[in-house]
C-alpha cells in the first residue's frame, strides 16, 4: 500500500495538467516548482510548459533571471497588486472619459462611478487576486499546453485565492452589474474587460481544482511548528476535494558522519512521520543557482 500511494502521487506529479506548488513561506515552493517545470520541460521536448508566479515576492522571475529555460518553458509573474491598484485608480476615469466621449451631454453616469468607487473601497480581501484568477483560467484552458506549474504565495494567501470565488462572489457581481452597462466602452484588453473576464474565470477554475487534472505539492521544512501548518493545509485542501500530488520536505538535515547532524536528522525525520511520505530534500550549502542544480533538486520518480 506505501508503494502504491507514492507511486500515485508521483503519477499525479507527471500527469497534472495544472501543478500548485503551496506552503509557507521561505519553505522553498519557488525553487521545487522550477525543478519539477524544468523536469517535465526537458522530458517533454515536443510539449509546452508554462510556470508562473502568483506569488508578489517574484521569487521565480529572480531565479530565471539569469537562467535559460528550455524553448517550452515559458515563465510568468503575475503583479497582481500593481495591477489592482492601477485598477482602482483607473477604472472610474476610464468609464468616464468613454461614455463622455460617446453619449449626448447631460447624460450622468456620476451614480455608477460613485457606486464603483465605493465597490472598490470595500473589496474583499484578495480581490487583487481576480487578476491571477484570469489568468490560470486561460492557462488552465490552452489546450496547446501539456500543464501549468503554479508558484503561489505563502498559504494564507494561496487558501484566499482558492476561496475567491465564495468570498467575493457578491462583490464581483454587483461590479458586473454596473459594468455591464457600459460593456460596449470598455476596451478591449483594459483591466475593465479584464474584470469581467474574471468573473467566469472564477467558476472555470473552480471547476478545474476539483479535477483530476488538478494537483497540490506541498512543500515544508522539518521544523515541528512547519509541520504542523503543513498538516493543517494538506487537511483543508482535501477538505476542499482538491488532489494532494505528493508533500516535499525541504531543508532536511544531510547524513554524514557529524554526531551533531546525525542527532538534528533523527530530530527532524522523527517529526516528519506525521506527515504522508515526504519527498526528502537535503539542506545544501547554497541554493540550487543553476539549470543542472535546480533540475536535480525535486526527484521525480
Amino acid at each position: 500500500p506505501e508503494h502504491t500511494k507514492a507511486a500515485a502521487a508521483a503519477a499525479a506529479l507527471q500527469n497534472a495538467a495544472i501543478l500548485f506548488f503551496a506552503g509557507k513561506g521561505g519553505v522553498g515552493k519557488t525553487s521545487c516548482s522550477a525543478s519539477v517545470a524544468l523536469q517535465l520541460a526537458q522530458g517533454h521536448p515536443d510539449e509546452k510548459y508554462v510556470v508562473i508566479s502568483v506569488d508578489p515576492a517574484h521569487s521565480l522571475r529572480d531565479l530565471f533571471d539569469d537562467l535559460a529555460a528550455p524553448p517550452n518553458l515559458t515563465v510568468e509573474m503575475i503583479d497582481t497588486k500593481a495591477r489592482w491598484r492601477h485598477f482602482r485608480e483607473t477604472i472610474g476615469e476610464k468609464i468616464e472619459e468613454a461614455v463622455d466621449a460617446l453619449t449626448p451631454r447631460g447624460m450622468s453616469i456620476a451614480h455608477d462611478t460613485e457606486a464603483m468607487r465605493h465597490l472598490i473601497e470595500i473589496a474583499p480581501p484578495g480581490a487583487d487576486e481576480l487578476f491571477a484568477i484570469t489568468r490560470l483560467a486561460d492557462l488552465t484552458s490552452d489546450t496547446s499546453l501539456a500543464g501549468v506549474i503554479v508558484d503561489t504565495a505563502p498559504t494564507g494567501h494561496f487558501l484566499r485565492l482558492l476561496d475567491l470565488s465564495r468570498d467575493a462572489g457578491e462583490w464581483v457581481r454587483e461590479f458586473m452589474r454596473i459594468l455591464l452597462h457600459y460593456r460596449d466602452v470598455i476596451p478591449p484588453g483594459s483591466l475593465g474587460e479584464e474584470l469581467v473576464r474574471a468573473s467566469r474565470a472564477l467558476k472555470d477554475l473552480e471547476a478545474a481544482l476539483r479535477s483530476e487534472r488538478t494537483a497540490v505539492v506541498v512543500v515544508t521544512r522539518p521544523e515541528r511548528i512547519v509541520i504542523v501548518e503543513t498538516q493543517r493545509l494538506i487537511d483543508d485542501l482535501r477538505g476542499r476535494g482538491i488532489q494532494i500530488g505528493g508533500v516535499i520536505a525541504n531543508y532536511v538535515t544531510p547524513e554524514n558522519g557529524d554526531a551533531c547532524d546525525r542527532s538534528m536528522r533523527a530530530h527532524e525525520m522523527n517529526a516528519l512521520e506525521t506527515l504522508e511520505e515526504p519527498v526528502i530534500i537535503e539542506r545544501r550549502e547554497r541554493p540550487p543557482m543553476t539549470v543542472e542544480e535546480l533540475t536535480s533538486l525535486v526527484p521525480l520518480v
